[in-house]
């Protein structure tokens, strides 16, 4: 069979990144994440796959943050079954898949057109679940979700810190002028990180580099931005990595003025009045 030809630049590429670090969990005995839909698609995908074996520490770190925020996910959607889901910057990303096909009023995979392009090509919508080819900045996917006047949750996973500070704001911003209420997942890259992504253990090895713009030394200066924005809970992922992080980062993060600026974080933000 054919390989189908990933033709992705900068952001889109980092997509490719998430799936092959779930794809390589999932051959692994006793691992952090199953994920047997990436392990099919990077089959299919005619892509140098292999310059990433050595990223061991972003293979780690992208498969706890993915299972911290299905969990998260679980827990949001045992309360509101009725829930509409939303995941921005989808990509080749098969939470819902993961999570059983949970039967919400309706789950969206949000992505640039090129990335929907090739997501239509490995996935199929259905009745509850579809794919919006436009950007997160948009305001018709915010149309969408309220049409369904059901409680929200939004999802962005690796995606937010390839973004300016004043982009993030806005779209937070605009996120509490849509939502009286909602619930949103999203990770924290370390603060470290910002404009390092060239040193990056698995984004270096790409030809394009997409750069790392955004974090905060304190999550909750989001706050700030707006009154309607409260951080609900705040993981640390050094300590949910079962031993699999390298023990000089797992000594680092103890370290009280090395813990926030090492540790990438996974967020459920709250959306209230």
């Amino acid at each position: 069979m054919e390989k189908v030809k990933a033709a992705l630049t900068k952001i889109p590429e980092t997509m490719l990144t998430t799936l092959w670090a779930k794809a390589v969990e999932t051959d692994r005995p006793g691992g952090l994440l199953h994920d047997e839909k990436a392990k099919e698609i990077i089959g299919q995908i005619d892509y140098d796959f292999a310059k990433f074996r050595k990223a061991r520490l972003s293979q780690v770190g992208c498969c706890i943050r993915a299972r911290l925020i299905d969990d998260e996910a679980r827990q949001f959607l045992a309360l509101h079954p009725d829930a509409v889901v939303i995941q921005l910057g989808a990509g080749l990303d098969a939470r819902y898949e993961r999570l059983g096909s949970p039967t919400v009023s309706h789950w969206f995979d949000l992505d640039l057109p090129e990335a929907v392009a090739l997501r239509r090509r490995f996935f199929t919508e259905s009745e509850r679940n579809s794919f919006l080819a436009e950007s997160m900045f948009g305001e018709e996917w915010i149309e969408r979700v309220q049409s369904y006047g059901k409680p929200v949750l939004i999802i962005l996973e690796g995606v937010v810190m390839y973004f300016s500070q004043d982009e993030i704001e806005m779209l937070f911003r605009r996120l509490c002028d849509s939502f009286p209420a909602a619930a949103v997942l999203f990770d924290m890259l370390a603060f470290c990180a910002v404009g390092r992504a060239k040193q990056h253990d698995m984004l270096r090895r790409m030809d394009d580099v997409a750069e790392f713009r955004w974090s905060l030394l304190d999550t909750k200066d989001m706050e700030a931005w707006d009154s309607r924005l409260h951080v609900a809970k705040e993981y640390y992922m050094s300590d949910h990595g079962e031993g699999r992080l390298p023990l000089v980062i797992r000594l680092l993060c103890k370290i009280p003025y090395c813990w926030r600026r090492l540790n990438q974080r996974v967020v459920r933000l709250e959306i209230g009045r």
